[in-house]
């Protein structure tokens, strides 16, 4: 794919889940073109890798951001750069369902945000019941603060109390209740 003059194509590596849903808020933030996300499955090295576009100027903030956003990072210059590195990355599933991963953020109308927010809401629940490590970076890390993770928790709470999934919201507010007290066992 040929980009504008003095963009470049880069493929940014996360090592946990807590670090690549940083990586995600962060380029989201800053309007970063993600040309494909993907999360990789058991017995990977890795947690999952972004495609990103970005002005070749750009570079270098990106590499200050390395190790607290990212694990590791591969510029793809040239073609035949691009298709070594989805090659390698084939041996870790990342080309199978790599479009159940992915989807637009410029939903057109009302139906689109709420089939998004679902979808959302949805893969954020999968994580949490199915990965340990992502559930305890949740509860102990600091990368948001103790009212950001509950009011995170309080919506999906009421997502799920919406469509009447009791056992999810309990399950929610276990996770809400040890934030808390991880919170008060940091300040004893």
């Amino acid at each position: 794919m040929t980009f504008k003059k003095g963009y470049i194509e880069v493929c940014l590596t996360t090592e946990d889940g807590i670090q690549h849903l940083r990586c995600h808020g962060w380029l989201k933030r800053e309007r970063i073109l993600i040309k494909a996300e993907q999360i990789f499955g058991k017995g990977s090295n890795d947690f999952g890798m972004f495609i990103i576009v970005i002005p070749s100027e750009e570079l270098y903030e990106i590499m200050d951001l390395k190790d607290d956003m990212f694990s590791s990072f591969e510029v793809m210059s040239k073609e035949e750069e691009r298709w070594s590195s989805y090659k390698k990355k084939k041996n870790k599933d990342f080309i199978q369902n790599i479009s159940s991963f992915m989807f637009s953020l410029a939903p057109e109308n009302k139906i689109d945000i709420d089939d998004f927010i679902s979808k959302a809401n949805e893969a954020t629940l999968k994580m949490f019941k199915t990965s340990n490590e992502f559930r305890g970076d949740y509860v102990i890390n600091d990368f948001m603060t103790v009212e950001e993770k509950i009011n995170d928790l309080d919506t999906l709470i009421e997502f799920f109390e919406f469509k009447e999934r009791y056992e999810d919201c309990a399950y929610l507010m276990k996770i809400r209740d040890k934030i808390i007290a991880n919170e008060k066992f940091k300040t004893k």
